[in-house]
């Protein structure tokens, strides 16, 4: 899986790819590590994509999903399984299809593999994120009941918490909206979503981020809203 990983790479403008197999948690990839705990989530949702897809016979080979930084190319290798490419905003799309159509044949022998295996393949020195259990804390944490769409975009912090994402956004590319949305959940299990918590919140987006200079970057973009 390794070679077909690097191959896919070496096209201009890709940052990374992996192979979502449905069912499979044990997600091998060579993304940047900030992608690493939302690889299968992102999987996931792209699943019902398909699924869509299949059912209403629309026989789209190819979905591109465009964010402000960055694209991600899902390229369906069978019903329950696809190559999924993040890649910059200048991507050509042109030599990504060619370099992954000429893999279609090896990418269909792996993504086999891991359905088998339900693992991320032996031997592969790729970096592998598998699913973590829930801490305590995470399995006490009473998630339950809190609406977080509605303390993002209808509470009394909603403006706030917009320019938190833009900037958010800019520090880790493409999934911060889902990271974004998971942190502001625990976030509000912890107590009152009030402008006095809002440091606490900005430490947890930090650890995300997990880069010095973004980090810098994203505290400097929201500091308006911290004084």
């Amino acid at each position: 899986m390794e070679d077909i990983l690097n191959e896919i790479k070496s096209v201009p403008s890709v940052m990374g790819s992996y192979i979502h197999v449905n069912g499979v948690t044990d997600v091998t990839s060579d993304l940047p590590k900030i992608f690493q705990n939302k690889v299968y989530e992102v999987g996931a949702a792209i699943d019902r994509i398909i699924k869509v897809n299949e059912a209403t016979k629309m026989n789209a080979a190819n979905i591109e999903l465009k964010f402000e930084e960055a694209v991600i190319f899902v390229r369906p290798i069978d019903l329950d399984a696809s190559l999924i490419t993040f890649c910059e905003t200048g991507i050509n799309k042109k030599t990504l299809n060619m370099t992954t159509g000429m893999l279609a044949n090896e990418l269909k022998a792996v993504a086999d593999r891991l359905r088998k295996s339900g693992a991320g393949g032996a031997g592969s020195t790729a970096q592998t994120e598998t699913a973590a259990a829930p801490t305590k804390k995470e399995a006490a944490a009473p998630a339950k009941g809190i609406d977080v769409n509605k303390i993002l975009h209808a509470g009394p912090l909603a403006s706030v918490f917009q320019d938190f994402q833009n900037a958010f956004a800019m520090a880790i590319g493409p999934v911060g909206e889902m990271v974004m949305k998971d942190t502001v959940k625990e976030w509000a299990t912890k107590g009152e979503c009030s402008k006095a918590r809002l440091p606490e919140l900005v430490e947890m987006l930090c650890r995300e981020i997990d880069d010095e200079t973004l980090e810098t970057e994203f505290k400097a973009a929201i500091r308006q809203h911290l004084a």
